[in-house]
């Protein structure tokens, strides 16, 4: 028997199938002799929930709204009795706000929610709060609102304000929370989040998984076994889930240790909107050095960031009363009104579970609990949003019986590309944070040496008020770089350091927020999906830690292009849509788009009756030039007897825009197939011989299916 009860037998039995095959002739010729051993369909056991999910996040909240709206039965735990209310991430990107968007009008209350843009677009760098500005980055380019690349614009909305709003939508989706005092030793229904639940033990098997809960009640610990078909693990960044599991994290530690103090300041949040409105502040002087994040600038909400160096420093040194007289260092004054509501330490890691998958993928990691980044930039909860949209469709597809469980193989295949290349593009973006201070003469790896040259070396041996003293001393000198002496233009070495800086700021070298290449360009190189070139599978093109443009893209594993349309159905409505609307959220359905053409029609017609013979939701989705629709009711006669189709009219911006198959760098006379998470499966670029034979070949790719 392996760890808590799981046999090695069932120990990912089936490996790591890469289902990602080139489209050939030899594939061709072995799908009608390929079988499948692992379909599963979940039996109906009212006793036996489909999917639990650990840890009620943004990541696990969301997932629950995915799937509930995919009619797949799910529910929650979460070990804390309340959500917490310290701020923690706050910048959503592109890609996740489209999920968003599309759940419900979420993204439109976000966006309704938070502070006005011109109150956090732009980091500043100072002496002080009050003091002179070292230099300022503004991160948001024009680009940024014309929603061309993207239907829906960033946000910057802390993380309790998200989970406030993902819990609301869950009410409405018929989800009660249960408190673990109230709570009996019944079986856990769908649709609950049962608070302060922590999982203390898992058995997995080959059909199912037993989760061991413990809770409190009547002053009582009580424990509970939940049986569960697939486990979810979204339990942040010290997963008990995967430490259960005994899976690693591999890639860099402890990469700096911060404290981190949320507090209230209506007077600093005013005087900051008045004189240098911003969301990041970088605050280095002879006193203090600093990073503040406004996430609310109206409502006075701050995160001030500090380094810690345990053991030297203790938490306990960061007292409410010390923590305000930094505040005030840093600020430039004594505020009247500054309210400490949090003090907590935490460690920045950039690291990568070293499989997200267990026990014959019964049970799956998403989210931090997958991968820890470093939060330049905003990665972690964004990439964990685009984990739970991944996932979705892939657990209901199984659990609706209509792919094998091996296709939950493309998940770990294609998120872990993802959080890979994320965890390289955060450690960068990092790295140049660091350029900023080091240009100012402050170069942070001399500390973190002396740091461990104490901790690890003949200096651990040393009295540790000694230590303290040694640790104090280097600080102190190393601000006195910043001194109002060294930091002036009439200082031939302060004059040097402040072109430096300005050299960083004006090449684009510092801290940047937005990535719009890697937000919505990132691309999946392997999974479900057909890849056109075995060459490039492995290839990404490697992080810079600087913004580049997203230049739109239809290769298979790519997000779909974002372009306005309008439904012909309804051609007096002004109602405009974006082509990421043509795809479902609310059922597990691929849509192939194509343009008028007797070619398209005649695949169309072969992908519809394929995907009907396999219980594969599909819907044809006809894509009509700008301005040209004149064969009204020829669609519905080409595809006859078949009414699983909509067509739409490209809504051009002007008219040298360019035109859906331009976007997608296309002909006309080419297909795209959109898989459930609105990224492309499969694209043909010119006429195909035999539709029936390359449907029955695409869809055993994408989904496992047997095609026989």
């Amino acid at each position: 028997m392996g760890i808590w009860g799981i046999s090695a037998r069932s120990r990912n039995w089936l490996g790591l199938c890469n289902i990602s095959w080139r489209m050939s002739r030899q594939s061709f010729k072995q799908i009608g002799r390929r079988t499948f051993s692992d379909s599963y369909t979940v039996k109906s056991d009212d006793s036996v929930l489909p999917v639990l999910i650990i840890g009620a996040g943004p990541v696990g909240m969301a997932l629950s709204i995915l799937l509930t709206k995919l009619g797949v039965k799910c529910a929650i735990l979460e070990k804390n009795k309340a959500f917490s209310t310290h701020p923690q991430a706050h910048f959503i990107n592109n890609r996740s706000m489209e999920v968003f968007r599309k759940l419900d009008g979420l993204g439109d209350e976000i966006l309704r929610s938070q502070p006005p843009v011109e109150f956090w677009r732009k980091f500043i760098y100072c002496t002080s709060l009050t003091g002179p500005i070292l230099g300022a980055v503004d991160h948001m380019q024009p680009q940024d609102f014309d929603q061309i690349a993207s239907p829906v614009s960033v946000a910057h909305f802390s993380q309790y304000k998200l989970s406030r709003l993902l819990l609301k939508h869950l009410e409405k989706l018929g989800f009660h929370m249960v408190n673990s005092e109230m709570c009996d030793h019944g079986s856990i229904s769908e649709r609950e989040i049962f608070m302060g639940h922590e999982c203390i033990a898992i058995n997995g098997a080959e059909r199912g998984v037993t989760v061991t809960a413990s809770f409190l009640s009547k002053g009582k610990y009580m424990t509970r076994d939940i049986q569960c078909h697939f486990l979810v693990g979204t339990d942040g960044a010290g997963s008990s889930v995967r430490k259960s599991l005994g899976i690693d994290m591999k890639g860099e530690k402890d990469l700096q240790k911060l404290v981190s103090v949320h507090f209230l300041s209506q007077e600093l949040g005013q005087y900051l909107i008045k004189e240098r409105p911003g969301m990041l502040f970088f605050i280095f002087n002879r006193d203090a050095i600093g990073v503040l994040v406004a996430h609310d600038l109206k409502q006075g909400e701050f995160v001030l960031q500090v380094p810690f160096y345990p053991p030297q420093q203790k938490l306990e040194d960061f007292s409410s009363e010390m923590c305000k007289r930094l505040i005030f260092k840093l600020a430039g004054l004594e505020l009247v009104d500054v309210n400490v509501m949090d003090i907590k330490p935490w460690v920045m890691h950039a690291e990568v579970a070293e499989k997200f998958l267990s026990c014959n993928n019964r049970i799956i990691l998403a989210g931090d609990a997958a991968h820890r980044f470093p939060p330049a930039g905003g990665f972690g909860m964004n990439t964990g949003i685009q984990d739970a949209h991944n996932l979705a469709w892939k657990l209901a597809s199984v659990i609706e019986g209509v792919s094998p469980i091996s296709i939950l193989n493309s998940y770990e295949l294609e998120r872990s590309q993802i959080a890979q290349f994320n965890t390289a593009l955060s450690v960068q973006n990092f790295k140049a944070a660091m350029k900023v201070p080091a240009a100012l003469g402050l170069d942070p790896t001399v500390a973190n040496a002396v740091h461990r040259a104490l901790n690890d070396t003949v200096g651990s041996i040393l009295p540790s008020v000694l230590q303290r003293t040694i640790l104090d001393g280097i600080f102190s000198i190393g601000r006195a770089q910043l001194s109002d002496f060294v930091l002036n233009e009439n200082n031939p070495l302060g004059s040097a350091r402040l072109a430096k800086l300005r050299q960083i700021f004006e090449e684009g070298q510092s801290l940047q927020l937005q990535f719009p290449a890697e937000d919505l360009g990132f691309r999946y190189r392997k999974g479900a999906l057909v890849s056109e070139d075995d060459s490039v599978l492995n290839v990404h093109e490697a992080p810079t830690g600087r913004r580049r443009d997203y230049i739109p893209c239809s290769e298979p594993g790519s997000r779909l292009p974002h372009m306005n349309v309008k439904l012909l159905s309804n051609p007096s409505s002004k109602e405009i849509l974006s082509t990421l609307d043509l795809v479902s959220i609310d059922k597990v359905e691929f849509v192939l788009i194509i343009a008028p053409f007797k070619e398209s029609y005649c695949l169309a017609r072969a992908a519809l009756e394929v995907a009907n013979k396999l219980k594969l939701p599909l819907k044809v989705c006809v894509m009509w030039p700008n301005g040209s629709i004149d064969g009204a009711g020829r669609t519905e006669a080409a595809l006859t007897p078949w009414k699983s189709f909509e067509e739409v009219v490209e809504v051009k911006r002007s008219s040298d825009s360019p035109c859906w198959w331009d976007i997608c760098q296309m002909t006309d006379r080419g297909a795209i197939l959109v898989r459930p998470d609105e990224h492309v499966a499969w694209r043909s670029k010119s006429r195909i011989a035999d539709p029936i034979m390359t449907m029955k070949s695409v869809f055993h790719i994408v989904t496992g299916v047997d095609c026989i």
